[in-house]
């Protein structure tokens, strides 16, 4: 980056992240001399940023911001729009920080606990729904999604994701998966089970599903059986028979 483009975006994270009015403009004014900035336009353009950061975040977050009082919520947002300022060109990667900025503020702003847990499992939830990983159209052994996620998480999220009632999420111990489907195109989710489990070491293994059955003493109907559900939803690929 060129130092006056560099410049630019220093003074102006500052002037984000500032006192607003005459005083934030001031200072910017005096880091650009010459300028002749009219403060109507450069209050627009604070407001125009902070309208993008927010409506992100909401879209990116729906259930944090529901899990919350409207003032704790705006609170929130402030404060990542003041310390957290948008870099990427894509607005969504501005998601990225939230749930660590959320986990750093939870206890002192007396949070739900279980509010960093749940930002961090709706990010990514987007982040697997954006992967630029390549979903191959054909596979010679059973895969792995190449989008898979895998949380640790001290709360049950994707029962609480599922149906939406209101209660809070159960504690307890999960290993959330998540990945992408290679038809629907959308993130698909679930607490991990013992057969999920067996059919990714499956593939991430190259195990066959005859030494699978020898070796755990599964039928081995059943073991092709877990092979070809998990193939359907997509968490492992599965070659064409």
């Amino acid at each position: 980056m060129k130092p006056g483009l560099k410049h630019f975006f220093d003074s102006m994270e500052a002037y984000l992240a500032g006192p607003p009015g005459a005083e934030g403009l001031s200072k910017l004014s005096a880091s650009h001399p010459g300028w002749d900035v009219a403060p109507e336009r450069m209050a627009l353009y604070g407001q125009f940023v902070r309208g993008h950061v927010r409506s992100t975040l909401e879209k990116l977050f729906p259930l944090t911001r529901k899990a919350v009082t409207p003032a704790a919520w705006d609170a929130l947002v402030e404060g990542y729009t003041r310390t957290r300022p948008a870099r990427h060109y894509e607005l969504n990667r501005l998601g990225e920080g939230f749930p660590p900025f959320v986990a750093d503020g939870t206890q002192a702003q007396g949070l739900p606990p279980f509010l960093p847990a749940l930002a961090r499992f709706e990010w990514a939830d987007f982040a697997v729904f954006a992967s630029e990983e390549v979903i191959p159209e054909r596979v010679t052994q059973l895969t792995p999604n190449p989008t898979l996620a895998v949380l640790e998480q001290p709360y049950r999220l994707c029962a609480f994701v599922r149906t939406r009632d209101g209660a809070p999420p159960a504690e307890g111990d999960e290993l959330a998966l998540l990945w992408r489907h290679p038809e629907a195109l959308v993130t698909y989710y679930m607490a991990a089970t013992p057969p999920a489990l067996l059919v990714l070491k499956m593939a991430v293994e190259g195990l066959s599903e005859e030494a699978v059955a020898q070796a755990t003493g599964m039928a081995a109907p059943d073991v092709h059986a877990e092979v070809v559900r998990f193939a359907k939803d997509g968490l492992v690929l599965r070659p064409v028979e």
